[in-house]
């Protein structure tokens, strides 16, 4: 009785420190968003501000802020930044899920040698460092005058999320047992048929989880929106925060502040698709 007691324990501080090790960090970027510069670089940390201030906020979003002591203009439109990140991760992440799922059927279920070697190569594409392949993209991107634009960073993210989500789905496919779209064949259905209206829903989970990953990575890239993007106007977040601190070195109010805004997109987004990755579990625990 003892022992299990305390390995429960053991347990639970160890989960406890792991949390506090994850929540630290935006913990710490939120609370620092809303101090004054001159508490944020006092020798003595603070957790909680002394006087909090939304002027961080005021000053990233209107565009001009007091950077060491200069009242200067910004040179980039913070909205804009989040509008093309968003859009280039919402397209990708469309595009992605739509082709991954639908290769990921047919190399589940269509088990011969050429699948096989099509499912390896998606694998190795997975391994390649992506800036091996970063040249040829922009070269090829800049010779269909394509360069600087949001179709451009979506082609580019879909190179790079495209291998994981058909990963993730083929993995997903392979627990769906075959007789269940044989039964909407059965029932008259098409095989095309069968996969949209049984195989499809089904397949929420996997979808949904899918569908976060492809949006948080594409979110969140850097190098290729650094190469393909020469403008503020297609900019993303991560190119423009580093533009940012090129210019005026670590300003860390004005960091923590678009940091805290940066997460709201994909914190809002997982939010959305979660409910559907619990209601097909739910789905598939009450089948089973």
């Amino acid at each position: 009785m003892g022992s299990r007691i305390s390995t429960k324990v053991l347990i639970s501080v160890g989960i406890a420190l792991m949390l506090i090790f994850i929540i630290s960090p935006p913990l710490w970027l939120f609370v620092t968003s809303f101090k004054h510069p001159v508490e944020i670089y006092s020798e003595t940390p603070t957790l909680i501000p002394h006087s909090p201030t939304l002027s961080n906020y005021v000053s990233i979003l209107g565009g001009r802020a007091r950077i060491w002591g200069v009242e200067t203009k910004l040179g980039f439109s913070l909205v804009t930044f989040f509008k093309n990140s968003v859009l280039a991760a919402l397209a990708t992440t469309f595009i992605s899920v739509i082709v991954a799922t639908c290769a990921a059927f047919g190399l589940a279920r269509k088990r011969m040698r050429i699948t096989m070697i099509l499912f390896m190569a998606i694998l190795i594409m997975r391994g390649v460092p992506r800036i091996s392949i970063a040249i040829p993209l922009y070269t090829f991107l800049g010779q269909l005058g394509l360069l600087d634009t949001i179709f451009a960073l979506t082609l580019t993210h879909i190179t790079i999320v495209l291998p994981l989500a058909t990963f993730i789905m083929y993995s997903f496919f392979q627990d769906l047992p075959v007789e269940l779209e044989e039964a909407g064949m059965v029932d008259g259905a098409t095989r095309f048929g069968a996969f949209l209206r049984i195989i499809v829903p089904l397949s929420t989970p996997g979808i949904a989880v899918t569908a976060i990953l492809c949006f948080i990575y594409s979110y969140n890239e850097f190098l290729y929106s650094l190469i393909m993007v020469s403008t503020s106007k297609s900019m993303t977040l991560p190119v423009g925060l580093g533009t940012l601190v090129r210019e005026w070195g670590a300003v860390w109010e004005l960091l923590s502040t678009a940091g805290c805004l940066a997460i709201i997109p994909a914190f809002v987004f997982s939010l959305l698709v979660q409910k559907y990755i619990v209601r097909g579990l739910s789905l598939g625990a009450i089948k089973g």
